[in-house]
């Protein structure tokens, strides 16, 4: 995070910047349903995919602010969200 996204997402920034562009904001959807579907993918666990992309997006929006407190927090959310709807 410290690296990659030390100002928050880069997509959603780029979103700020120019919000009535409308091939910046095709890109980032684009982008954002591929993250989605590969979070999904990753956790073997495609139900959830939605709900593990929104901690995703979270993190990323939060790092800014909170730092490492919020990869912790969303580590610990995720584990409760998998514990809870084991298949």
């Amino acid at each position: 995070m410290q690296e990659f996204a030390p100002h928050g997402c880069m997509s959603m920034n780029a979103i700020a910047a120019f919000p009535d562009d409308p091939v910046i904001a095709n890109s980032v959807k684009k982008h954002k349903q591929k993250v989605q579907h590969f979070l999904g993918q990753q956790s073997q666990r495609e139900d959830l995919a939605t709900a593990i992309f929104l901690l995703h997006e979270g993190v990323s929006s939060a790092w800014p602010v909170l730092g490492k407190k919020a990869i912790t927090s969303a580590q610990t959310a995720l584990s409760q969200l998998l514990k809870e709807n084991k298949q």
